[in-house]
C-alpha cells in the first residue's frame, strides 16, 4: 500500500517537505531571514522547510546538511515546475513528481528529463539568523 500511496502523491506533486509557519520568518527587499533555533526541522541534519508568500515570487527549500551546514534554492523543479525535498542521507535534491528528476547542492541536474539546474541561493548564518539572498 505504501508504493501506491507514494505514486499517488508523486502523480499529484506532493513534497514531503513542511512549508514554515510565515510567523518565523521575514522577507526585507532580497532578504529572507529565519531564527534557526526556532525551527525544530531545521536544528537536525537532514532537516528541510521552504518559504513561501510574502512576496516571495518562488518559494524556498532550506536544507540543512548531514555536516550542519544550510542550503537554499528555489523550489521548483526545472522541468514542470514541482516542489523538491532533500533525499535522506546524500546532497541531493529530488523532484516531488512522478519522473523524480534529481539535482545537488550547486543546483546541477544528475538525472531526470530536464537538462536546466535550479537555482541557488547563497546562505548565511549569522548570531543565530539564516539568511538566504534571493
Amino acid at each position: 500500500m505504501p508504493v501506491i500511496l507514494d505514486f499517488l502523491k508523486a502523480l499529484a506533486g506532493v513534497s514531503s517537505t513542511k512549508q514554515l509557519n510565515p510567523e518565523f520568518w521575514r522577507l526585507e527587499g532580497n532578504q529572507a531571514t529565519i531564527q534557526v533555533d526556532q525551527i525544530p526541522e531545521l536544528q537536525q541534519p537532514g532537516g528541510a522547510v521552504f518559504l513561501s508568500g510574502k512576496g516571495l515570487g518562488t518559494p524556498v527549500l532550506v536544507i540543512r546538511d548531514d555536516d550542519g551546514n544550510y542550503h537554499s534554492f528555489s523550489n521548483r523543479c526545472s522541468h514542470f515546475g514541482r516542489k523538491l525535498d532533500p533525499v535522506p542521507g546524500k546532497s541531493v535534491l529530488r523532484c516531488c513528481s512522478v519522473n523524480h528528476s534529481t539535482f545537488d547542492y550547486s543546483g546541477a541536474n544528475l538525472t531526470g528529463p530536464t537538462s536546466k539546474p535550479v537555482k541557488v541561493y547563497r546562505t548565511e548564518l549569522k548570531d543565530g539568523n539564516l539568511m538566504i539572498f534571493i
